[in-house]
């Protein structure tokens, strides 16, 4: 037989070559697909069996060829499965961050979940711009650590990516001032660099259960559900208690402490403001009201510069926010925080225009920044296995299941015009039970929204200590979650250990700097 071929164009110039891969849009699919490293199933598409020996009784041995992938099966519509955790963090303030860092540098799978876009709370939010409760008493000397852990850690590096002052005294206590928009990047850094450690933000808790297995069913607003061994609440609002069903308690209204709405200014002259004439700026706006030249609103102002004296710098001003008058505080009601941060606005425009007129190095001053929130000093509170008082703050109580220290005074703004302090006889202990809800066991709470009372809160609610408790109950969370027991069965002394061991050294709380260890 002949056979005649027809071609169309001529031969390639070098037939004895072979394609290359750069050739690939040159040839026909099958020999793309080999040069791909694209592999065919040799058994073709029913994926048939292969004969092989026969058993006895004559059943056949074959190699059975792989199974042909399959769709996976269609869930029912809005069912999602949730990722589980060892630990979940409710709240991404410093007291939260503090808990996630700990529990996932001890080997949990841990979930930090922050209702908004921002990481640091009111320190990076409300622009509290100080972080109180670092260090022990002024009377100790320069400004000593009362903590080994993180706390110090933080600090140190915050300092070291500018976000933070030198220690500043303030009478018998010492305070680390701060940058809000550096230590907001800081945390999320940290967040982002620990191993084992899912962020999520914009993600805000909605729902809690028990899961039916000793932890929690977790759902948000935002983020896909989640289910933990153990969960941490740091809301400032004890907003997981609340909706896990655990005890939570509150003051009346008119014992609940004032908000502060700060505001950051630039073009300030602060080489102008050395403490004195910072008081005499707060005595001017204050003589100003009582005069009627400004508005009641604007009665409590403070003026703090940051960074070094120089023409063109800059401070924050903060104003201490009156309570409405025609109805109960409640600085959980939306419409009347938003109502409370609108009249604060207006104050500061207020306040001003009354700085720029007259008061030295601040004639050139504007609003550079305002803050995201009001800066809510106290709402909700957790009912733990233990309750710190006022008594054990003013007392300077030290107990054996201490995890934690406070080192402030209880510093309450009943009255928005002027705070009340009452200062301890020394650092008071912060035992477990008071990070461990009663009732919940594996539910536990640091930062703002801890077991105590009103009295006390006014001591442990400040950003150091809530670091420290951040990272007692971040740590026991994770020896809970991985022995899959309560956070009952933790030992204190355990978790000062464990934060000892991790801060490198072993030393008596307020003894070198201490970290919970007693």
């Amino acid at each position: 037989m002949l056979l005649l071929l027809r071609v169309d164009r001529p031969l390639p110039p070098r037939p004895r070559q072979l394609p290359r891969r750069s050739d690939r849009e040159r040839l026909p699919r099958a020999v793309r697909s080999a040069l791909a490293g694209e592999r065919r199933d040799p058994l073709g598409a029913r994926g048939a069996a292969q004969p092989d020996a026969r058993l006895p009784g004559g059943r056949s041995l074959r190699r059975r060829a792989r199974a042909p992938a399959r769709a996976p099966a269609r869930r029912p519509p809005g069912l999602v499965t949730p990722e589980r955790f060892d630990v979940a963090v409710a709240g991404g303030g410093c007291a939260g961050v503090a808990a996630a860092l700990a529990a996932a540098g001890a080997g949990a799978r841990t979930l930090l979940a922050e209702r908004s876009e921002v990481l640091g709370g009111n320190a990076a939010q409300a622009f509290v711009h100080t972080i109180c409760g670092l260090y022990l008493p002024a009377e100790a000397g320069d400004a000593q650590p009362a903590h080994a852990g993180f706390p110090a850690r933080f600090a140190a590096g915050l300092a070291q990516r500018g976000g933070a002052g030198a220690p500043e005294r303030a009478g018998r206590v010492w305070y680390l001032p701060t940058d809000p928009p550096r230590l907001a990047a800081y945390l999320r850094e940290l967040c982002e660099r620990a191993l084992g450690l899912a962020l999520r933000l914009s993600a805000d808790l909605v729902a809690c259960a028990p899961d039916g297995e000793g932890g929690w069913a977790l759902r948000f607003e935002g983020a896909g559900p989640a289910a933990a061994r153990v969960l941490v609440d740091a809301t400032g609002d004890a907003t997981a208690a609340l909706r896990a069903g655990a005890g939570v308690e509150a003051s009346a209204p008119e014992a609940l402490q004032s908000a502060s709405y700060i505001v950051r200014l630039e073009g300030v002259d602060t080489r102008e403001l050395p403490p004195f004439a910072r008081l005499r700026a707060t005595h001017a706006v204050a003589g100003a009201v009582r005069a009627r030249a400004l508005p009641p609103a604007c009665e409590s102002v403070l003026v703090r510069p940051f960074g070094a004296p120089r023409n063109g710098g800059e401070a924050f001003l903060q104003l201490n926010v009156p309570k409405p008058e025609d109805r109960p505080y409640d600085p959980l009601d939306d419409a009347q925080r938003e109502a409370l941060e609108a009249g604060a606005r207006a104050a500061v425009d207020a306040v001003l225009a009354f700085l720029r007129a007259g008061q030295p190095g601040f004639a050139r001053a504007r609003v550079a920044a305002w803050p995201r929130r009001l800066g809510v000093r106290e709402t909700r509170r957790a009912r733990g296995e233990a309750v710190v008082t006022r008594d054990d703050v003013l007392a300077g109580r030290r107990r054996d299941d201490e995890v934690a220290l406070s080192t402030w005074p209880i510093e309450l703004w009943r009255d928005h015009r002027r705070a009340r302090f009452e200062h301890p006889a020394g650092p008071c202990s912060v035992p477990l039970g008071a990070l461990v809800c009663a009732g919940a066991e594996r539910l536990g709470v640091a930062g703002r929204c801890l077991s105590a009372t009103h009295e006390a809160l006014g001591a442990l609610r400040v950003l150091g200590t809530a670091l420290a408790t951040g990272e007692a109950i971040g740590t026991a969370a994770a020896l809970a979650a991985d022995r899959g027991v309560s956070l009952r069965a933790i030992a204190p002394a355990e978790v000062r250990a464990h934060i000892l061991a991790v801060a490198g050294g072993a030393a008596r709380v307020g003894e070198r700097g201490g970290g919970g260890a007693r």
